[in-house]
C-alpha cells in the first residue's frame, strides 16, 4: 500500500469577523475535502508543542520522523535547495539585501532592498568581503533580493544568532555564540559581525548606491543573515522508515530538505498535476505540496486565503472518485504549521485538522475538513506521530521490542540477514 499525504502549507489559521468568526478554512465552500472527510479518520495535529510556531523546513522535519536536535540548520537546507553541496567545512545563511541607516546602531530602513535588481544585485556582490581572519565568504543569489552566504574555514561553527530583526525591531543584532560557549561559535559570530560592518562600509559608497538615492530610490548598503546552518549525516528516509519516497512542489526550500533526508524531488507547480502524478508514481510515500495557501496568508487577508483554498480543492476531483476500501493507497491530509491571515506573527502555534483514509481506517463522525470540526475527531498526535501512523496503516510497522538485526527499526524489513 503506498501512501499519498496532501501537505497544504500553513493551512491552519485564526478566526476573523469578516469570516463570521470562521477560519479561511472552515469558511471556504470545500465539498472535495468535506467529502473525504466523511470516510475518513479525523483529528487534530499539534507540529511539535502546543503554541509553538515552526517553519515549513522544521515542520517538515519532524512530520518526516526526525528530531530537531539533529536539524542541521535551516541555512544548510536553502544552500542544497539551490543547488550548493554541503561540505564539512562551511556554514551557510540565508542573507539579503537591505537599507539601513547608521544611527545608534545600524536602524533597518527596509528588510528587503526595495527595486533592487540581479544585475545590481551582482555588482554589488563584488564589494562583499571575499575573507575575514582566514574565513573565505562567497555569496550566491537564490530569488528577489535574497541569497546565500557561505563562510568557509577551520574552526568555524554553525551555532551563532541572526542579525536579521525579523520582526519590527528597528535595529541590525549583533550576532552571538548560540547557546554554547564553544570558542569555534565566538570565533564565527566575530567573523560574521566584521563581515557586516564592513560590507555596509563598503556598499555605502558604491556607485550603484550613488545612482540609485540619484534616482530617488533607497541604498542596497547592508547584508542581513539568519539561519546559520552546517553538514550533517543522517539516517536517510528510506533506512529510517523502509519506504522508497517522492515529494512534489514548488519551493527549493522544500527540496532541500528532501535532498538532505535522502527523498526524491520533482518540481510540480500545479497542485492538480501532482495529485495526478502522485497516483501513478511508483513509490511507497508520496508527498504532494502547495505553498499557495501559506502564501495566501501572507497577505494578511482572511479573504483571499479563503479563495485560493476554494480554488485547490476544485483539484481535488480523482481522489473523491477512489474507493479507499479496495485501492491499494493511505491518503493523509493535513498541514504543516497554521499561518494566521492576520495580525503580527509570521507563523502560529494553533493545531492544524489531518485525515486518513484507506483500508480498515476506523472513520468517525466528522463531516467536514475544518480546524474545529476535526478536533471533535477520534485522532489526537502530534507532527512525530505522523510516519508512525502512516506504518501503521499501511500494515509496516514493526511490533516494538522485535529486534530484526543490529539496529533498532519501527518497519518490517523488506529484507533480513539470514543466518547460514
Amino acid at each position: 500500500m503506498k501512501t499519498i499525504l496532501l501537505l497544504f502549507d500553513g493551512l491552519g489559521d485564526r478566526v476573523y469577523p469578516e469570516l463570521g468568526d470562521k477560519t479561511p478554512l472552515e469558511a471556504a465552500h470545500t465539498p472535495h475535502l468535506d467529502s473525504l472527510c466523511k470516510r475518513a479518520e479525523s483529528g487534530i495535529m499539534i507540529p511539535y508543542q502546543q503554541g509553538v510556531p515552526l517553519g515549513t523546513e522544521t515542520a517538515h522535519f519532524i512530520l518526516y520522523g526526525y528530531d530537531l536536535k539533529d536539524f542541521p540548520g535551516r541555512g544548510a537546507i536553502e544552500a542544497l535547495g539551490e543547488g550548493i553541496p554541503l561540505q564539512e567545512d562551511e556554514v551557510y545563511m540565508r542573507c539579503c539585501f537591505s537599507t539601513v541607516e547608521k544611527n545608534d546602531g545600524f536602524r533597518l530602513i527596509d528588510r528587503y532592498a526595495r527595486e533592487l535588481n540581479l544585475e545590481e544585485m551582482n555588482i554589488l556582490s563584488e564589494s562583499i568581503p571575499k575573507e575575514i581572519q582566514g574565513v573565505k565568504i562567497s555569496w550566491k543569489h537564490s530569488f528577489d533580493m535574497h541569497g546565500i552566504i557561505t563562510l568557509k574555514g577551520d574552526g568555524i561553527s554553525a551555532d551563532i544568532s541572526d542579525s536579521d530583526p525579523f520582526y519590527e525591531w528597528k535595529h541590525i543584532i549583533r550576532v552571538e555564540p548560540f547557546e554554547t560557549k564553544d570558542t569555534r561559535a565566538a570565533f564565527t559570530a566575530q567573523v560574521v559581525n566584521r563581515f557586516l560592518v564592513e560590507t555596509y562600509q563598503n556598499l555605502k559608497i558604491h556607485p550603484v548606491n550613488k545612482k540609485r538615492m540619484k534616482q530617488g530610490k533607497t541604498p542596497a548598503n547592508f547584508i542581513i543573515t539568519k539561519w546559520a546552518g552546517k553538514k550533517k549525516t543522517l539516517p536517510p528516509f528510506y533506512e529510517k522508515h523502509g519506504m522508497s519516497s517522492l515529494v512534489m512542489g514548488a519551493n527549493n526550500l522544500l527540496k532541500g530538505v528532501a535532498m538532505f533526508l535522502g527523498m526524491d524531488y520533482q518540481k510540480c507547480l500545479n497542485f492538480g498535476e501532482g495529485i495526478q502524478k502522485a497516483l501513478k508514481a511508483d513509490y511507497d510515500f508520496i508527498q504532494v505540496h502547495t505553498k499557495e495557501t501559506d502564501d495566501a496568508a501572507h497577505t494578511k487577508n482572511p479573504c483571499f486565503k479563503k479563495e485560493v483554498i476554494e480554488k485547490l480543492d476544485c483539484t481535488l476531483g480523482p481522489l473523491i472518485k477512489l474507493d479507499y476500501n479496495k485501492k491499494d493507497i493511505l491518503l493523509v491530509v493535513t498541514a504543516d504549521h497554521s499561518t494566521p491571515s492576520c495580525g503580527k506573527l509570521i507563523h502560529s502555534g494553533e493545531p492544524v485538522p489531518i485525515m486518513f483514509l484507506g483500508k480498515g481506517v476506523r472513520v468517525d463522525n466528522v463531516q467536514s475538513f475544518g480546524e474545529r470540526s476535526c478536533a471533535k475527531g477520534s485522532i489526537r498526535m502530534k507532527g512525530r506521530d505522523l510516519m508512525p501512523m502512516v506504518l501503521n496503516f499501511t500494515d509496516r510497522a514493526l511490533l516494538y521490542g522485535v529486534r530484526t538485526g543490529g539496529r533498532r527499526t519501527s518497519y518490517v524489513p523488506r529484507e533480513i540477514r539470514k543466518l547460514e
